[in-house]
């Protein structure tokens, strides 16, 4: 009896608690029965509740990783978590669509640690970061993020405007007015995915866990939509699998 499964990889950090980055995502990966690849781009001293410092690996270090992976297995989807910065990131996805031209590429913008470790001021560099949108599948910031990438401007207006060249899921766990509501921005179209409910146990990582089940679900096949409601609720369990900062992920 066949069980083969989609092939899915995950560029990100190295978090040592494995509450979040390649670690975290590759569990999640195993929870959706689809195999999941691990590349390191950042090497970070943390736990689950304090963030120290990190050492970045360059483009070419992650090329390197990436390279014979891709060349073997064919990878229909590809997240990318934390990276240096967005020449790095570019640099990237170049390679990615070299190899697999139909590759889809989720990027969860990490910009900043929940402990409050500062990694990334993407918004000084607006033509760059303009042009790797438009290499990209998806993009989930959270609302923060996204108030930081758009220099305070409407995060749903600017969403809206980036939906031109890559779907857009703002992600509402930090949104004051709607908490724990998420917006799919297509285009000129809009979903909304309400929460089951807005109380829920923090977890660290829970960004990484989204973004990595939408991977996953991509890559078994489901629409964008579907990817993104399956994972949020995928999520939602994972947030209630225990009352700490370390969740457990469950099939």
């Amino acid at each position: 009896m066949s069980d083969h499964r989609p092939y899915v990889i995950s560029i990100a950090g190295f978090d040592p608690s494995a509450g979040a980055g390649v670690l975290s995502d590759l569990k999640c990966f195993e929870a959706h029965r689809v195999y999941g690849f691990g590349i390191c781009s950042a090497l970070t001293i943390q736990t689950d509740s304090d963030f120290l410092k990190n050492d970045w690996l360059s483009a070419t270090q992650i090329i390197d990783q990436l390279h014979p992976l891709l060349k073997k297995f064919e990878v229909p989807v590809a997240k990318i978590g934390l990276i240096q910065d967005l020449g790095t990131l570019e640099e990237v996805c170049i390679h990615l669509k070299q190899l697999n031209p139909e590759i889809k590429i989720v990027v969860d913008p990490i910009l900043k640690a929940s402990a409050g470790y500062k990694f990334h001021e993407w918004n000084t560099e607006a033509e760059k970061l303009k042009s790797v949108l438009k290499r990209l599948y998806l993009i989930t910031p959270n609302f923060q993020e996204m108030k930081s990438l758009g220099e305070g401007r409407e995060v749903h207006s600017l969403s809206e405007e980036w939906s031109e060249h890559v779907a857009v899921l703002l992600k509402g766990g930090h949104n004051p007015d709607a908490p724990g509501w998420d917006f799919l921005y297509t285009g000129k179209q809009r979903l909304e995915l309400k929460p089951e409910q807005t109380e829920v146990f923090q977890k660290h990582g829970s960004g990484c866990v989204l973004s990595a089940a939408i991977t996953a679900r991509l890559a078994l096949g489901n629409s964008l939509a579907e990817a993104c409601l399956q994972a949020k609720q995928y999520t939602y369990t994972f947030l209630h699998s225990n009352t700490s900062l370390l969740g457990y992920h469950s099939s």
